[in-house]
Formats: C-alpha cells, sequence, structure tokens
C-alpha cells in the first residue's frame, strides 16, 4: 500500500515534469510574471520600476502611450496621469532610469518555486498522505521513511534541503484557503 502511494505519487510529479517542462525554466517564470505584471495596479508597477524593474518600466510606458493616444482620439488637450507615474517620469529625467539591483530576481526562479511548493502540496495532502519534512535525524539515511519534500527533491534533482527551504517560504501561500470567489 505504502509502495502503491510512493509509486503515484512519483508518477503524479514526473506527469508535470514531463507535460509542463516551462515551468520549470527561467524563460517561463519570467512570462508568468509580466503577465502577472500586466494586470497589476499602476501604483505597484511604478514601484517596481523605481526598484528598477525593466518590464515594469515598459508596462507603465505603455500604460502612458495609451492614456496619450485615448487622449488625441477623443480630442482632448489634457489628460490625467496618476501623480506617482509623472514622479517616477521626473525621476527618469533628471536621474536616468532606474538602476535593476544585482543578483538573481524573484522573476526567474519564482514560477519553479511555486511549482514546487504545489508539488510538494500534491504529494503531502489528499490520496498520498506523505508527512511533509523527514525528521532531522532521518535526513540522508535512504531507508528513512518517505516524506512530501524528499519525494519532490528526489524527482526534481534538487537537495531535500532546497525543497524544505522552498516549501518553508511558500507553504502559506499554496495553503491558505482562498475566497470561493476568486
Amino acid at each position: 500500500m505504502l509502495q502503491d502511494r510512493e509509486r503515484l505519487a512519483r508518477e503524479a510529479v514526473r506527469k508535470t515534469l514531463k507535460k509542463q517542462p516551462w515551468l520549470f525554466t527561467k524563460e517561463g517564470s519570467q512570462r508568468f510574471y509580466r503577465a502577472h505584471m500586466e494586470a497589476e495596479d499602476i501604483g505597484v508597477l511604478v514601484d517596481l520600476a523605481r526598484d528598477g524593474d525593466k518590464d515594469a518600466l515598459e508596462i507603465v510606458r505603455q500604460y502612458v502611450r495609451g492614456l496619450r493616444k485615448y487622449a488625441r482620439e477623443s480630442g482632448l488637450n489634457v489628460f490625467q496621469i496618476p501623480v506617482s507615474v509623472t514622479g517616477l517620469a521626473l525621476e527618469i529625467l533628471t536621474d536616468g532610469p532606474p538602476k535593476a539591483k544585482s543578483g538573481s530576481s524573484p522573476k526567474d526562479i519564482g514560477l519553479k518555486h511555486l511549482t514546487i511548493a504545489l508539488l510538494v502540496k500534491t504529494v503531502s495532502r489528499g490520496d498520498f498522505g506523505f508527512p511533509e519534512y523527514t525528521q532531522p535525524e532521518h535526513r540522508g539515511n535512504p531507508d528513512a521513511p518517505m516524506s512530501a519534500c524528499r519525494l519532490v527533491a528526489e524527482e526534481t534533482g534538487l537537495s531535500e534541503s532546497t525543497v524544505e527551504k522552498i516549501w518553508a517560504d511558500h507553504k502559506e501561500m499554496v495553503t491558505r484557503p482562498r475566497h470561493p470567489l476568486q
């Protein structure tokens, strides 16, 4: 029975890896974040642009171009630009475009980490029911009882401690109850 659950859980993880490999790529993650940014509030986009996010800055530019086009087509001489956008424009005129922070961006690995957390959730809940973590004294022991983090780590080629950290960082987000209308 336990071996069947483990086999089925591994098959479920492998199926995700095989059918949706883009979930684990930098490019897939960047496309995912870009799509979500395009639906974001303009104030949030301005904040991201100030932090050096080039995608956010481009979306803000498109937003202003859209306002300008609408004003021209409507015969308006003046159009309303949010104060935050005007402030960003003045900062860029005086200081130049914001510099991005060095290092890896959450946009590069965020979707991969979210997917790994969802895989751990799948393996630890429902039909599979594996415990989330291996007991610390059993870590590294191939004969230790299987855990969701260990199984996902073995199937994705990551270390168990890496998957445990990803799970700890994303658990609340992927397990909190959602409102039925969201």
